[in-house]
């Protein structure tokens, strides 16, 4: 195993566990992959374990065509639509997908989700449309989830979850919570009223502010004092 494989399994590892200590899944839905840049393979959640007794070695590596390189396991059945997202968008490092309720939900109505919050705007900068219904596991469920994405960094999966792309694994989270989370906004302001999308020309703001301003600057920590 490279060095760089190794240090993907622990990243993969701790978003895959964190994503359902935080409710963005239940059970063993959902999965977490991540590209190693260096030889284009990925690392990604085994099919159907528990991710509390995940450990390192459970993590698959698996080639672009979708031989396994590295592990005992089967990799997650949702592996055609990570390889088919990487295929398409080679800027994307990392794909999160969830199941969470409230996102879901909406993907069970059949409508896409607005942009009726900054953070949203930020992290995604356009309304998250609504993939067409595939059956799971399938190349046709891997060509609806890509085309329903595009550029975007955020999809809904009609009827089953939520897909967020991002240069690395913390970005691909960070967009899956500000998915879920607007979703939720959304049906609880629905309740007492029509939500508001925020302007487009907010959104470019937005995206743009978050890219170049947000976060600590790379290599410049502070002093410790």
């Amino acid at each position: 195993m490279t060095a760089s494989l190794g240090q993907l399994r622990g990243q993969v590892l701790e978003i895959a566990k964190r994503m359902a200590a935080e409710g963005l899944v239940r059970g063993t839905s959902g999965n977490v992959s991540a590209r190693d840049r260096p030889s284009g393979n990925l690392v990604i959640t085994p099919s159907g374990m528990e991710y509390h007794r995940l450990k390192p070695l459970d993590l698959v590596v698996l080639d672009p065509a979708g031989r396994v390189v590295e592990g005992k396991r089967l990799p997650s059945i949702e592996n055609p639509m990570h390889r088919a997202i990487y295929r398409a968008r080679p800027e994307v490092a990392a794909v999160v997908h969830t199941h969470s309720v409230h996102a879901t939900a909406l993907a069970c109505l059949g409508r896409e989700l607005p942009v009726i919050s900054t953070e949203l705007a930020a992290l995604v900068g356009a309304t998250v449309r609504l993939a067409r219904l595939a059956e799971s596991g399938t190349e046709e469920f891997a060509r609806q989830a890509v085309e329903g994405l595009g550029g975007a960094t955020a999809v809904l999966l009609q009827s089953h979850g939520v897909v967020a792309v991002g240069h690395d694994l913390n970005e691909a989270y960070a967009t899956a919570w500000a998915v879920e989370t607007a979703a939720e906004l959304y049906l609880l302001a629905s309740s007492l009223g029509r939500p508001v999308p925020l302007p487009e020309d907010y959104l470019a703001r937005a995206r743009d502010f978050y890219l170049c301003h947000y976060g600590q600057p790379a290599g410049k920590e502070p002093p410790v004092v």
